[in-house]
């Protein structure tokens, strides 16, 4: 039985999810959630497999299966259904992107903003950020998106509506699910609306750009920063080829941004203390007022520099202390590779987004065995957001066994008793 699409063509949608060796036999783009609702309740009769997508930015945060017979793209889904300045909350589609969220909010009087920020966040919906779990390095002032969501919407495998949280989500009986929801990747439903808090515009915004020459010199500002009485909203760190006074045994260069927001002599007071503070580990740079300084900065730490030929996105997490030293290794093990890769940590945290590209499959694939067994040797974590099945068959449960076993499966044979969502990570 075939539906009427929404596609632009019959490859439209297919060609990333082939790339990362998914078979998709059709593709559907729902404008509402009434539509959404009816692709998934004859897709129940007819039982049919299917894969929710969003923008496409973390399609390995799931489990990405061989063939599918519906690939139901939310991009369509992205509008406002209603904003709330007095109460400081929204209730938006699953399909719409966070800048373009972002940008709603900063048009309207005053200005808003929701402090979301994944890397290509112009492509992430807000309904793939939650069921991926993604969040960026603002996290470090206003927490991740579990901070942020209050309900959400969406269809189970069998079209029935369900709904958690907020007062603008229909009510259900039984347990709250909306944060247990997040990062379930699609597995157990269709989200179809969020509800989100969201935050006023800061009257300044600055972003302190510093540059180190050693990982020691790195770890002692770190240090001094975290015992310091400044509030940072972000602090990032990235690699840079060797220059001036580097003694690195990398022949690397630390780059380190801190984004700060507040009252704008706050703001300065801390501009004019980060660049004490830096000088006194031998660190130097500059520090710039202005919100898209600010955001464009922060931004270009955690996103690709360019397309890479068969790429491998991760997201890394390890204890704080731990974070810097990870992060030297991990692009020293890529040196020994001849492996081309970007890396980004948020410092005050410990979570790393890693580019990798550049390689063959044989030569990933030892880096990869590598890398695993340098982050969990650390006690670390470390999860796919954008890969090929073939790294993907040898990745172990995402979710503890027990968890698995007493929680998620009894959960997902209730919401998806026939499996047309795909299985749990």
């Amino acid at each position: 039985m075939d539906l009427p699409s929404n596609a632009s063509g019959p490859s439209a949608g297919i060609g990333q999810l082939e790339s990362l060796g998914v078979k998709v036999r059709r593709v559907e783009r729902p404008a509402s959630e009434k539509e959404a609702q009816r692709i998934i309740t004859l897709a129940f009769k007819e039982k049919w497999t299917v894969l929710p997508c969003g923008g496409g930015t973390s399609p390995a945060a799931g489990v990405l299966p061989e063939t599918v017979d519906l690939a139901l793209v939310t991009t369509g889904m992205n509008r406002v259904l209603a904003f709330d300045p007095r109460n400081l909350n929204m209730a938006v589609l699953a399909g719409i992107t966070i800048d373009q969220i972002n940008q709603f909010l900063a048009g309207q009087e005053n200005g808003f903003f929701l402090p979301l920020d994944p890397p290509q966040s112009q492509r992430a919906t807000i309904g793939g950020a939650y069921a991926a779990n993604s969040s960026g390095p603002l996290r470090l002032r206003y927490g991740s998106l579990r901070d942020q969501v209050l309900g959400v919407r969406g269809v189970d495998s069998q079209g029935r509506e369900v709904g958690f949280g907020g007062k603008t989500v229909k009510n259900v009986s039984g347990y709250d699910l909306t944060k247990f929801f997040i990062g379930s990747a699609g597995s157990l439903c269709l989200i179809t609306s969020i509800s989100l808090r969201v935050y006023p515009l800061p009257e300044s915004s600055s972003l302190c750009d510093l540059i180190f020459g050693t990982l020691e010199e790195l770890n002692k500002f770190l240090g001094a920063l975290r015992n310091s009485v400044l509030i940072p909203s972000a602090v990032v760190v990235t690699g840079l080829a060797g220059g001036p006074g580097v003694s690195d045994t990398l022949g690397m260069r630390y780059r380190v941004m801190i984004a700060c927001e507040g009252l704008r002599q706050a703001v300065e007071r801390q501009n004019r203390d980060l660049m004490k503070m830096a000088g006194e580990f031998g660190g130097m740079g500059d520090a710039r007022i202005g919100r898209d300084l600010m955001i464009r900065g922060v931004r270009s730490a955690v996103e690709p520099d360019r397309f890479l030929e068969d790429p491998l996105f991760l997201r890394i997490s390890v204890p704080i202390a731990q974070g810097t030293r990870t992060f030297a290794a991990i692009h020293k093990t890529a040196q020994l590779y001849g492996i081309s890769l970007k890396g980004a940590l948020s410092a005050a945290d410990g979570v790393m987004f890693v580019y990798v590209g550049g390689a063959n499959r044989k030569n990933a694939a030892v880096f990869l065995k590598e890398l695993k067994d340098l982050v969990q040797g650390g006690h670390g974590y470390i999860a796919p957001l954008l890969a090929h099945r073939s790294f993907l068959q040898s990745w172990v449960a995402k979710a503890d066994p027990a968890v698995q076993r007493l929680i998620l499966h009894p959960i997902k044979k209730s919401l998806d008793p026939n499996g047309v969502f795909p299985p749990i990570a």
